[in-house]
């Protein structure tokens, strides 16, 4: 059989794919689907389930119109799975979701799942009143399956996947084997974005027909993994075929990251990584949410940060791509910007990043190598005009002491000084500037201290900035080392 001809998916096509995901308009055979370059992709196939499950699958145009619109599968060469990821809720929505749903079990499940994590509903407010009303139910279920279940039970308690349920990622899973089993001839690649890219990953590691997975912001799954995976992931077995892109900035993303890394790792530029987060002010169910998850005692959790991903600040329009679609990373941005890597050194502080990871790792080499660049400059540049200030000291005490010379020889010949001549002035300066080692209008040996003093200092500076530099690369290079081995970059 002939090889099949690749379609070009770059890292910003994998960005639109995803954030097209969340698009309900989408799950209809047929529809469009535009990549970076206005290339054409078409749902051939999607997937929704109650426990929340949603996918597309994505073929080409030319596969698209080859298989006749999927009639005929085993023609179709290349498909995309983009797995959707959790729902936003923004500031009272998941109250009003409550009052709203119209099917009280519904209802009565998703406040029954709230109270286990720590959130009690007043009464007044558990919608009882709103049985009549046509509501949320789906979303509803949206938040029980994605936050309360995935999210939360299995991220965050890093409970395994596999534990006979039948749950998202399980789901993602079958749906890969199910797409690989209709379109038998296709080169199967997946992504997706927060709980969609965890499901992705999982639906990487589990399946070895799977040529390419690239995810945004997802916790790390080694902790939700079965024992032979988890050994597979310590090899690296999976980092050619898998890319996670993180950002500082969002609790979900850096969620179990001090456990061992599955794919190859990414750390993306946020322009609001400079600034942290955003500290909107969160409802009170929030806030409880937060308080009821610190019994998982999960210590890459960052409450802060993790409802900040919970109420939106979250999205795939914060990613900066390159013109080769390659996503702007925080490393590409620190070469040439040392104010910013000395403000993330200061933000790691109030966000749970250890000062022994990757990311610190990474962020301190830069400033370091920056440092060395400055105090460079000093040494090279601003301590010269010092240095030269000092020589011009000589240079001045010469131009005086010929000025006195001039004066003086313009003198002789006149009144008081008719018997003295040029000579004379010459001599008793000549005098003057033999007077060592302490010249009287100056101290040489002072001008001297002073220069070598200078000269001794620049030199002290350029080692320092040499060292610095040094150790800046080194750490960087054992930083790349390092990240090699645990797949990130």
């Amino acid at each position: 059989m002939a090889k099949n001809k690749s379609i070009k998916i770059t890292d910003e096509d994998y960005n639109r794919i995803s954030s097209a995901a969340y698009d309900i308009q989408n799950y209809h055979i047929g529809e469009i689907i535009y990549t970076s370059n206005r290339q054409k992709l078409y749902v051939i196939d999607y997937k929704k389930t109650e426990k929340g499950l949603n996918a597309l699958t994505l073929v080409s145009r030319e596969d698209y119109r080859n298989s006749h619109e999927g009639k005929h599968p085993e023609k179709i060469q290349n498909a995309i799975i983009a797995y959707r990821g959790s729902e936003p809720i923004s500031t009272n929505q998941l109250k009003e979701t409550i009052k709203e749903t119209n099917q009280r079990g519904k209802r009565e499940e998703l406040i029954k799942e709230l109270e286990k994590k720590g959130i009690n509903i007043p009464a007044e407010e558990d919608g009882s009143s709103f049985d009549s009303v046509t509501g949320f139910s789906e979303y509803a279920n949206e938040i029980i399956q994605d936050w309360l279940h995935m999210d939360t039970s299995y991220l965050v308690g890093k409970k395994p996947f596999d534990d006979g349920t039948d749950n998202q990622a399980i789901q993602a899973d079958q749906y890969a084997k199910k797409i690989h089993k209709d379109f038998k001839n296709a080169d199967i690649q997946v992504t997706g974005h927060s709980l969609g890219g965890s499901n992705a990953s999982y639906a990487v590691v589990m399946n070895d027909f799977i040529k390419r997975g690239v995810t945004f912001e997802n916790p790390n799954i080694y902790e939700n993994l079965p024992e032979d995976v988890k050994a597979r992931a310590l090899k690296g077995e999976f980092r050619s075929r898998l890319t996670e892109y993180i950002n500082l900035n969002d609790g979900l993303s850096l969620l179990n990251r001090d456990a061992a890394e599955v794919g190859k790792v990414k750390v993306m530029y946020d322009e609001a990584l400079p600034n942290g987060v955003q500290n909107n002010s969160l409802p009170d169910e929030v806030k409880m949410l937060g308080l009821g998850l610190k019994h998982y005692g999960n210590q890459s959790l960052d409450i802060t940060l993790f409802a900040e991903a919970l109420m939106g600040s979250h999205g795939l329009d914060r990613y900066s791509f390159h013109s080769d679609g390659s996503a702007q990373t925080v490393d590409d941005v620190l070469k040439n910007n040392p104010d910013f890597a000395l403000t993330m050194l200061k933000q790691m502080k109030s966000t749970n990043v250890k000062a022994n990871t990757g990311v610190s790792i990474l962020i301190k080499s830069h400033v370091l190598m920056n440092t060395s660049t400055q105090l460079k400059h000093i040494a090279e540049s601003e301590w010269s005009k010092i240095i030269r200030q000092i020589e011009r000291i000589d240079d001045k005490v010469k131009d005086s002491i010929e000025d006195v010379r001039n004066m003086h020889t313009r003198m002789v010949g006149f009144g008081a000084y008719d018997e003295l001549s040029v000579s004379d002035v010459d001599d008793l300066i000549n005098k003057i500037k033999m007077n060592k080692p302490h010249h009287l209008f100056y101290s040489k040996e002072k001008y001297d201290q002073a220069v070598d003093a200078a000269l001794n200092l620049q030199h002290f500076l350029q080692m320092i900035a040499d060292d610095l530099g040094h150790m800046g690369h080194a750490y960087h290079d054992a930083d790349l080392a390092a990240a090699s081995r645990m797949g990130i970059s």
